[in-house]
């Protein structure tokens, strides 16, 4: 096996990129052009490394390079650092791992990630994280020491049903009838559309939501969204994502994205204008209703509804997947 390293933001696109992430299925968020956007607004550089096996593609892992600075700055500078944390994570997307590959699981391919990175960057860098592990699959990480630190659960709604009442019938009726008025409510008073991510909303107007709604769950110090505009501008563009809309005439009252894939989209962001200035309490509730009806209609076989709000969605009949952050000494 051999290990390919890239920095997305530089180096030019595989030719055989498109071939090895739809072999393996990996939509939306591993388009090289979003990669690249995200690596260029990132606070750390990110190493893109294909594997390859008799110089076939055969896998991919993406990891963040990160230093410690005394002073945080918006971009990752043009040169790595000489000692820190190799992060595996997936770009942009806390409901995918950093490492995939085609056919089945083959712990030698992370070995030699690890090997090859190890060489690369130095000794400086003494361990590595990776995130969003799933039960069991710590024993296909490299080496002999592993921490583990839990994290939140991922939530996966499998959608066995052909009409929206089939799902409604599974509720807990006051959760049921809760969310059958509020959805006849919001329908009402507001435009609400789902559809094609390009043609429901702009870069700008998702951006400043999407800026806002961070606001709440982040440190603001450092108030920096995690889907700035540049990987937005890629992201809506392409033409794989979907958007659910709330509008009040044509101001933006609410936005979930969604990245399409033909079996299990993934609802990668929600962002709301808070009640207080002039948004609508309980739309993020009615999202839920509108992006599982469209999944329905769609013949989605699931949908992948993140992480967070773990009993929300367990309520709506959602399975939670345990996983954790495993740091491995190098």
């Amino acid at each position: 096996m051999r290990v390919e390293l890239l920095d997305p933001r530089h180096d030019p696109e595989p030719g055989d990129w498109e071939e090895l992430r739809r072999s393996a299925g990996q939509w939306v968020t591993w388009r090289y052009d979003l990669l690249r956007a995200y690596a260029w607004a990132a606070q750390a550089p990110v190493v893109l490394a294909v594997v390859r096996h008799d110089g076939q593609a055969v896998g991919a892992v993406s990891a963040s390079l990160r230093t410690p600075r005394l002073r945080r700055g918006r971009y990752a500078g043009p040169r790595r650092g000489v000692a820190g944390i190799v992060d595996v994570h997936a770009p942009g997307n806390r409901s995918q791992k950093g490492w995939w590959w085609c056919g089945e699981r083959d712990p030698a391919l992370l070995s030699v990630y690890a090997r090859t990175v190890r060489r690369a960057l130095g000794p400086g860098w003494r361990s590595m994280v990776w995130r969003e592990v799933s039960e069991g699959e710590s024993v296909l990480l490299p080496g002999p020491l592993k921490v583990r630190l839990p994290t939140a659960p991922l939530a996966r709604l499998a959608l066995p049903w052909s009409r929206l009442e089939e799902w409604y019938a599974v509720l807990d009726p006051r959760r049921r009838d809760s969310l059958r008025r509020r959805a006849k409510t919001f329908s009402a008073e507001l435009s609400v559309s789902i559809g094609a991510a390009r043609e429901l909303v702009g870069t700008d107007e998702a951006a400043r939501l999407r800026a806002e709604n961070d606001l709440k769950h982040r440190n603001r110090l450092s108030p920096v969204a995690p889907l700035p505009l540049p990987y937005l501008e890629a992201l809506i563009g392409g033409g794989e994502s979907i958007a659910l809309t709330y509008r009040r005439g044509e101001r933006l009252l609410g936005l979930s994205l969604i990245l399409d894939h033909p079996d299990w989209p993934i609802c990668l962001s929600w962002g709301a204008v808070p009640a207080e200035n002039g948004g609508r309490k309980h739309l993020y509730f009615d999202g839920y209703v509108r992006m599982i009806e469209w999944a329905i209609g769609a013949g989605k076989r699931g949908l992948v509804l993140g992480k967070g709000q773990a009993e929300v969605k367990s309520d709506l009949g959602a399975e939670l997947t345990s996983s954790s952050a495993i740091a491995v000494p190098l």
